[in-house]
């Protein structure tokens, strides 16, 4: 029987290679791309889908032409699509994020969910492209980087709700000779992309990874070990990219010194500091003597909440905006513009949607990477850009344990986290120099509404630690300054557990959460991260 295979990205680069192999060896091939056809090799023509995946329709386009050509099954969904940025944060416009998330990570998302039932038809694989970028600190890739690193995390997660259905892997290539680094508007001699390989080569190698069918694959054994590096042993290459990071800036922005690490936080922001995690932060920085100012949707717990901070004596500002809404952040970052500098800006805003990936509603995932990923992204390039970002200042970001292991019947989510987790790696060296630290903060279970709300079962809920415990332990870690925060002696030690005996993990994962959420409806519930 021929084989149905879909590649996305078939019109240049590897995509293109991939898709001509796959056709000489007699697959019926679909391609998508956006190129016209005319521009398209005329062997590829027959089943090529034009369509620019980085608009919402896309998903939707692509599934009803399979239709219109009577496809049935697919034995393999290649996700080959992909678009760079390169620079610094604060100077990558919205549009160009927002392109960036869209093409790399919510098409792959949301093609995947509209193709399944053609997958499992054969069960059939799908195949993540990802990037040794999401192993490591890309302070000049850094959006990209956490989209590849959100893709990875997203596949570990689905690979354990699919284990009946269909097969999920990730391929990480490396740097490859296509025309991707020109759009991006990367240095190409900087890069020495001349000597990168081939789309071709590349392409080779990756059709033998994908027969092979391991879970992750890293193509060149260079490669593999920088991805290996930067996996298990973060904090030394970290280091070491913030060294050379030095090394190459000219020394313009303040040198930390010993005294001001112990400088008071006058000037606090926190989104999602309503309720939870983020309003006993909140809290506390006001009971100190902190200005705060609270980003929430939830206009009348924000100004109770603000008038509980007042009564600690200082000042407390409400602003109402849903972050979902791309509109909402310019005007976050307008609001803040009368005050001073934020001192310590902090992301908790989160949303999730838990149940099985096939059967969730997309438009509500979809709203989970607005406000997980795409928001903390934007409002924090928008901060930097604007100069409210104090000199000395600390920027806290809300991750998850789901990180360190997978998360299966919120797969969306854990991709949220990982790219969060990735985008604050690659912020915190690209920011080094400006004096400028980078908190990112690996919460496990932790005593609010949202996790009783949340979780399939609350029975062991006062196991979980209270917010106002977390809360103290991030305010130290600002203080002291630190990169990461895995908060408590069994959180540190799941983390472990998952890097080192990932499929343990994932066994136990789908034991104590996947399990018990498929039998029960899906649902999306909103609140702060895991």
């Amino acid at each position: 029987m021929q084989q149905h295979i879909l590649i996305t990205g078939a019109s240049d680069g590897i995509g293109l290679a991939l898709a001509r192999h796959y056709q000489a060896a007699g697959a019926r091939v679909i391609a998508i791309g956006r190129r016209p056809p005319t521009e398209l090799d005329p062997a590829l023509r027959a089943d090529y889908c034009r369509v620019d995946l980085a608009q919402p329709y896309a998903a939707p386009l692509v599934a009803d032409f399979l239709r219109g050509r009577g496809v049935v099954w697919l034995d393999l969904l290649v996700h080959c699509a992909g678009v760079g940025a390169y620079g610094p944060a604060e100077d990558q416009p919205p549009e160009e994020l927002g392109a960036v998330l869209d093409t790399n990570l919510r098409a792959p998302i949301a093609l995947t969910h509209v193709l399944l039932s053609l997958l499992a038809a054969s069960r059939g694989r799908v195949v993540f492209i990802g990037s040794v970028a999401a192993a490591l600190p890309t302070p000049e890739y850094a959006v990209y980087g956490a989209t590849k690193a959100a893709l990875e995390g997203f596949a570990r997660s689905l690979r354990v709700e699919l284990r009946d259905q269909a097969r999920v892997q990730v391929i990480h290539p490396g740097p490859t000779r296509t025309g991707m680094h020109t759009k991006a508007r990367v240095p190409l001699d900087h890069i020495g992309w001349s000597h990168f390989p081939t789309a071709e080569r590349v392409a080779r190698h990756m059709v033998r990874a994908i027969r092979r069918g391991a879970s992750v694959t890293t193509i060149g054994a260079g490669n593999a070990l920088l991805y290996l590096a930067g996996r298990h042993l973060g904090g030394l290459v970290d280091r070491a990219a913030v060294a050379r990071t030095g090394r190459q800036q000219p020394a313009s922005f303040p040198a930390a010194t010993r005294s001001s690490r112990r400088a008071d936080v006058r000037h606090c922001v926190i989104t999602g500091g309503a309720d939870g995690i983020g309003r006993a932060v909140a809290e506390r920085y006001a009971r100190a003597g902190s200005d705060v100012t609270i980003v929430d949707r939830d206009a009348e717990r924000g100004e109770q909440t603000c008038a509980t901070l007042r009564a600690y004596g200082g000042t407390a500002t409400f602003i109402a905006a849903d972050l979902a809404d791309a509109d909402s952040l310019a005007n976050i970052v307008n609001a803040l513009q009368c005050g001073a500098p934020a001192d310590v800006v902090m992301h908790s805003a989160g949303i999730s949607a838990v149940g099985p990936f096939a059967a969730s509603d997309m438009a509500r995932q979809e709203a989970v990477l607005d406000v997980n990923l795409r928001a903390p992204l934007a409002l924090t390039a928008g901060l930097l850009r604007a100069g409210l970002v104090a000199p000395r200042g600390t920027l806290v970001f809300i991750a998850s344990l789901s990180v360190f292991s997978s998360y299966p019947g919120a797969a969306v989510y854990a991709a949220s986290k990982d790219g969060i987790a990735a985008y604050a790696r690659s912020l915190r060296v690209a920011l080094a120099r400006r004096g400028i630290n980078v908190l990112t903060v690996f919460p496990g279970p932790t005593r609010t509404a949202h996790a009783r709300r949340y979780s399939p079962d609350n029975r062991r809920e006062g196991r979980r630690m209270p917010p106002e415990r977390l809360a103290a332990l991030i305010e130290q870690a600002v203080r002291r300054r630190q990169a990461v925060l895995v908060p408590g002696a069994a959180n540190r030690l799941a983390a472990r557990a998952g890097r080192v005996f990932p499929a343990l993990m994932e066994a136990v994962m789908r034991k104590t959460i996947l399990e018990k959420l498929e039998r029960a409806a899906p649902q999306a519930i909103d609140g702060e991260g895991m």
